[in-house]
């Protein structure tokens, strides 16, 4: 006999459906707006869009969502990822677990030679056929453990909370342990074939996502992704009013000039508290402006948007009140250049506002205000700040520099004959080059071996590259390294991606060198940007350098 069954849904009581509230944390996101012509959550257009796609294969997604690490960004070439579900195969073997457990390696030798795709157990290709007999989500642990070992499903998921830290009793492990072999024998695998599976498991099994936690980070990172690569000067804007993610700010500013996109400087007249995009554009924000507080900023920006823009210092001073200290910060980064005055000239017209208050004061009244404006257009100078000067106070203003890449005052030296631009080493794979290159970031790992290796990613005003440090070349080169640079990098360029060079020597090209006034070299200590952060753990991980070198590489 059949019985029929209905379908059960919950349904709270009538009295509680009329009172239910629905709280949440933040407002909804829209899905559309009047001023944007596509839809997000369109998957369909996102994951087939050519420019999305050309962009994350190419590995030029400095700015994006998880994606915009050196790591990240030359896994993505080496995979070649042109759609979802290899991003999120990506996005997991990324992972320290995967690719420490040499996993990573053998994900990509298969993906890229088709012969490669061996399986040590032939059932594995059932289990594991997607990811080519490679373990890269935690699921497959669950896969490997009930379909290869043949663990319950129930034991199989323990052993991956065990293995994931979730579960902490040694018994149980134990336990488990011993389960797992036990039942290897019983499937046929021999010791070496369990010993070899189990290695596998215990190597990334604390540090795997779940296939789910890797989709929504690839749907994310493919979001972000389209974002820059049809609205650039719109997307990094908000990068950088967000406080960027992996780099500097500096790093952000440049690879909106690379890509094309004007950088203005802080307008009085023109910019919002946070940087604004728009076209090929990008307006940066009074917020980047050190010492100047938000109060000011919104101050500024709320009378300009009450009473019209700003004419003449003397009307910016009379309408924001502003004291002497954050006027002349304005004045020296270049964000009164829309007054139509020098910036010598400016600043001393400040000095004569703020030492006779009265002449603003009495400019209040009618009667006074010609005498501001024959005051203004009296005070002249042919006296201007130099490239130097303004890059300068850029850098001390903002963290970076704008009107010029600081590679500009060694061009001396990377317009040399045999200097490879960063640009053009595809065509270099497999060969030796020598090139020249700014600080963006810098990574130290420790070597199965137990040795100390280091990454330092790179920049020229035409790309980014990856500087590898091997072992023996980091103990030579640990001092130099400490360094914002400039490198001077000989080394191979990586066959397989030609964003990497092997470093067999590098040196740095000192300030002093190329003569560029109020530059020092890093002898000092003295560069256009942040020395390296040291913890305690840097030090033991540089133990066996010379301790002279560790003293050097190190002094504050």
């Amino acid at each position: 006999m059949v019985m029929e069954t209905e379908e059960l849904t919950y349904q709270p009581p009538k009295e509680w459906r009329e009172s239910i509230k629905v709280l949440s944390l933040y407002p909804p996101i829209p899905r559309n707006t009047r001023t944007v012509d596509f839809d997000i959550y369109d998957f369909e257009m996102l994951f087939n869009n050519k420019k999305t796609n050309d962009l994350i294969r190419k590995g030029q997604t400095i700015g994006c969502f998880y994606i915009e690490s050196p790591g990240m960004r030359s896994l993505l070439r080496k995979l070649d990822v042109h759609d979802f579900e290899l991003l999120t195969a990506a996005s997991s073997i990324i992972r320290p677990g995967v690719a420490e457990s040499g996993m990573m390696q053998e994900f990509i030798a298969r993906h890229r030679d088709p012969s490669k795709r061996k399986y040590f157990i032939p059932a594995m290709e059932d289990v594991l056929g997607e990811t080519y007999g490679v373990m890269i989500y935690q699921e497959d642990v669950i896969k490997v453990a009930h379909h290869i070992a043949g663990l319950t499903l129930e034991e199989s998921d323990l052993l991956r909370r065990a293995m994931s830290g979730k579960l902490r009793s040694h018994s149980t492990m134990q336990k488990l342990t011993d389960k797992y072999f036990t039942c290897c024998k019983g499937k046929g695998l021999t010791d070496e074939d369990a010993k070899e599976l189990w290695r596998q498991i215990e190597s990334f099994a604390g540090y795997a996502f779940c296939k789910a936690h890797s989709a929504s980070f690839a749907l994310l990172s493919y979001q972000v992704a389209f974002l820059k690569s049809h609205y650039p000067a719109e997307f990094m804007a908000s990068v950088l009013s967000n406080g960027g993610g992996f780099y500097s700010a500096a790093v952000y500013v440049w690879e909106c000039k690379r890509l094309g996109l004007k950088i203005l400087l802080p307008s009085v007249n023109k910019s919002n508290y946070e940087y604004t995009g728009k076209k090929d554009e990008i307006q940066i924000g009074l917020m980047a402006i050190k010492n100047l507080s938000a109060n000011s900023c919104h101050k500024i920006v709320d009378e300009r948007i009450k009473d019209g823009e700003y004419h003449s210092l003397a009307d910016f001073l009379i309408r924001t009140k502003l004291g002497f200290e954050e006027t002349s910060t304005l004045i020296k980064c270049g964000a009164m250049g829309c007054l139509k005055k020098t910036r010598p000239e400016l600043l001393r017209l400040l000095d004569i506002y703020i030492h006779k208050r009265k002449i603003l004061n009495e400019s209040y009244n009618d009667l006074f205000l010609h005498e501001t404006f024959l005051l203004e257009n009296e005070v002249k100078t042919n006296i201007n700040f130099s490239v130097e000067e303004i890059c300068k106070t850029e850098y001390e203003t903002f963290g970076y520099m704008v009107t010029r890449h600081p590679l500009y005052f060694y061009r001396s030296e990377t317009e040399k004959p045999g200097i490879v631009k960063a640009k053009d080493l595809e065509k270099y794979r497999g060969k030796n080059v020598k090139l020249i290159g700014w600080y963006m970031t810098s990574k130290r790992i420790k070597t199965r071996k137990g040795e100390i290796m280091k990454f330092l990613s790179l920049e020229d005003t035409t790309g980014t590259f990856e500087a590898v440090i091997f072992p023996r070349e980091y103990e030579k080169y640990a001092e130099q390294t400490m360094s914002m640079g400039p490198y001077v990098i000989f080394g191979k360029v990586d066959q397989n991606d030609a964003t990497n060079v092997v470093v067999s020597s590098l040196s740095i090209l000192s300030f002093a060198s190329v003569k560029v006034a109020d530059q020092k070299d890093s002898v000092d200590n003295k560069y256009f940007g942040d020395v390296e952060k040291v913890s305690e753990e840097d030090f033991m991980l540089l133990e066996g350098i010379d301790k002279e070198k560790l003293r050097l590489a190190y002094a504050s």
